[in-house]
């Protein structure tokens, strides 16, 4: 009786076997940040020959125009017609941007689940994100004369907020300062905390950024006698 009492405890104690190894091979480097966590569960569909809010801009061949609605771009011809949807899904897609040789846009998306910049060939097709922070807000991008870089207000705070001038590649990375709210080292020098750096437009003869400052807080009524044009030069090895 002893030893059998002694056998049930000892099979009692015992742990329980390891569960088997998952040997499935996966890619861990690959993340997908096109799709946002949302699933849609109604479609609408309309049709209209008018848009307000809109920002658009015509291809360096003055042929064609990309524009942004309800939070997709589209494109068509200068001379009107139907329009052509190149973005789509639950994501908002706005301020397009045709590149210097007209074969890509960039344009800002929160297809990632925060506002990010990104890229895209004309007709909508391989879409990647140029930026990957998760707070920022950005505004008004624009390309430098040879098609390499993107200037672009940003601010990492709310809309509203105090906004930079940055300096992105178009393949991607960390980006350069170009005008900032506080100074670090190696920076340029710091902005007036009340003022904003946007609506950033390349002035491809002169080599110059063409910026709108915004005085008191972005979120307040705009006064005409608050926005005036300022110019600094444009770095090209950032």
């Amino acid at each position: 009786m002893l030893s059998l009492l002694v056998a049930v405890t000892l099979a009692v104690q015992q742990p329980p076997p390891p569960p088997p190894q998952d040997t499935t091979k996966r890619d861990t480097t690959k993340v997908k940040l096109d799709s946002l966590p949302l699933k849609t569960t109604r479609t609408v569909s309309f049709e209209t020959s008018e848009g307000t809010w809109i920002s658009l801009d015509v291809s360096p061949g003055g042929k064609t125009i990309v524009f942004e609605l309800m939070g997709d771009l589209y494109t068509m011809p200068v001379t009107g017609g139907a329009a052509t949807r190149i973005t789509s899904g639950p994501a908002f897609d706005s301020q397009p941007r045709w590149s210097p040789d007209g074969k890509r846009i960039v344009f800002l998306s929160d297809r990632s689940g925060a506002e990010n910049v990104w890229l895209c060939d004309a007709d909508g097709s391989h879409a990647k994100a140029l930026t990957k922070g998760a707070t920022n807000l950005y505004a008004s991008p624009d390309w430098t004369p040879d098609g390499n870089y993107i200037v672009v207000s940003r601010t990492a705070g709310f809309l509203g907020s105090v906004y930079e001038l940055w300096l992105i590649h178009k393949d991607g990375g960390s980006g350069a300062a170009m005008l900032r709210v506080q100074a670090g080292p190696n920076q340029p020098p710091p902005m007036n905390t009340q003022r904003h750096a946007s609506s950033a437009v390349i002035r491809r003869e002169v080599a110059r950024v063409c910026y709108a400052p915004r005085r008191g807080d972005g979120a307040a009524p705009a006064r005409p006698r608050e926005w005036r044009r300022e110019m600094a030069p444009l770095s090209r090895d950032p």
